[in-house]
């Protein structure tokens, strides 16, 4: 059994928020973190910090709680900035390409630096939440492998005629099973004539067929 501990600590001089989490991320506590970063919102309260030195494992789930509240935290004018993990979980944020929407740092003095703000050390931390009793119920990828370096897609074998963003991205995984979320995103504006995709629509589409990691759409493509 794991439990999930959540503690916070307000700067009232630079408006910085740290959040320190301890034990696992998953489907089960990940509306807890939620709630945490959604009372911080409601007070405006958009710049933070969140300390994954004590986090395990980080499910979907948890990833998307990050994903779907940074957009409010930066049409506030803040930003989630995340410090402190772990080889294997930084290893996950590596392979499904959250570098290129959250920032990661070696420590929250790091991340706090770029914020402009300084370390609160000494400051005792406030008890917001603890879940107990959970259990690790989902799965992201397997440990990552090797793989060829990626190329661009190719154009020729896409259907500038496809209905909707979800075809055009399974025909550049058909074709190139390597492209990263940015280049299949790419490649569908390129060739998708009057069709427009985003970043996080790619992504959306990817996360519910299963196929967010390079590893999962090269299986895709050999299944084909």
């Amino acid at each position: 059994m794991n439990d999930l501990k959540i503690s916070l600590h307000e700067s009232p001089n630079d408006g910085i928020t740290e959040i320190r989490v301890d034990g696992v991320i998953d489907t089960l506590t990940a509306t807890d973190l939620e709630e945490v970063i959604d009372s911080l919102l409601k007070r405006q309260r958009f710049k933070i910090v969140i300390d994954l030195a004590g986090i395990d494992y980080i499910s979907s789930a948890g990833w998307g709680i990050f994903i779907s509240h940074i957009r409010d935290v930066r049409s506030g004018g803040g930003d989630i900035k995340l410090a402190g993990m772990i080889p294997n979980v930084y290893e996950i944020y590596d392979l499904l390409e959250f570098d290129n929407v959250l920032k990661a740092y070696p420590s929250t003095d790091d991340a706090r630096g770029d914020f402009g703000g300084s370390s609160p050390k000494g400051k005792p931390k406030k008890k917001v939440a603890t879940v107990t009793d959970v259990k690790i119920i989902d799965q992201i990828a397997s440990p990552r492998q090797p793989a060829p370096p990626a190329s661009a897609p190719s154009s020729d074998t896409i259907d500038p005629g496809a209905a909707d963003v979800e075809t055009l991205t399974l025909r550049v995984i058909e074709n190139d099973p390597f492209a990263s979320i940015a280049e299949i995103r790419d490649e569908i504006n390129r060739r998708g004539r009057a069709l427009t995709a985003s970043w996080w629509q790619v992504f959306g589409i990817l996360r519910q067929k299963r196929l967010l990691t390079r590893r999962s759409r090269f299986r895709y493509f050999r299944s084909r």
